[in-house]
This record gives C-alpha cells, structure tokens and sequence, in this order.
C-alpha cells in the first residue's frame, strides 16, 4: 500500500513537473516568436521607404513593394493567431490591436498605390511599427 502511494506521489509529481516545463517552453517559444516578429516588422519598416521610393518610377518595384506589403499581411494574421501565455496575455491583445492598425495602415497605403500615389512618408505604417516595438520592449521586460 505504502509503495502504491510513493508511485502515485512520484507520478503525480512527473507530471506536474512536465506541466512546469511546458509552460516554460510554450513562455519560450511565444517571447521568440514574438522577437523574431518584431525584428521582421522592424526590418520591413526599413526597407519599405526605398522601396516606395523606387516604385513611384518602376513597375517592377512596384510590384515588389506590393508582394512585401501582402507579405507583411499574412505575417501579421500569423502572429494575431498565436496563443499567448498568461503572462504575456494583456500585452498580446496589445499587440494585436496595433497590428491591426497596422493592417489598416497597409490597406490603405495599397489603395494609395493603385491609385498611382507611393509616397510612404504620409503613411502611417512607421509610426505604428514604432507603437508595437514599444509595446514589444514591455514583453521583454515580462519575461519569466
């Protein structure tokens, strides 16, 4: 009896440390995640001025510029889509409520460019990048 109860305490006791270490591990993996997504919104709001720049006299930038617009769409959507964990869950909705901004601000940058219009310094498409990688440098300083 007595060694049935030490093997369900030393069960029981796996398990909650594999419980532990999944936390940790999902923790992990959202803060990289969510690094690597920003390093990627940050090094899109880099090149996207040059970019705009060229497309206003080339078509074939403007097609570039249009592919990494939608581009930084789906990789928004996948980030939005990403369950946080409870740590990081109020400045994940933060996130995603900029990154829908963001979403917003590259539509209607998309609809300047149909309309022949690339001039990326009247979007608000670098400012909002700004807003996430403050918001970004609050879920650093979270980390378990």
């Amino acid at each position: 009896m007595i060694k049935r109860l030490l093997l369900i305490s030393l069960v029981l006791g796996v398990l909650s440390g594999c419980s532990l270490v999944d936390n940790v591990n999902n923790s992990l993996d959202y803060t990289q995640e969510a690094t690597t997504f920003m390093n990627e919104a940050a090094q899109f709001a880099e090149s996207i001025p040059e970019l705009a720049q060229q497309a206003a006299t080339n078509a074939d930038a403007q097609e570039t510029l249009t592919k990494e617009l939608e581009a930084m769409k789906t990789r928004i959507s996948e980030f939005n889509g990403i369950e946080a964990p409870a740590f990081a869950k109020t400045i994940h909705e933060q996130l995603v409520a900029l990154n829908d901004t963001l979403l917003t601000d590259i539509n209607g940058y998309m609809d300047q460019i149909q309309n022949g219009v690339t001039d990326f310094q009247n979007s608000n498409i670098a400012q909002t990048i700004n807003k996430i990688n403050e918001t970004m440098d609050k879920l650093q300083n979270l980390q378990p």
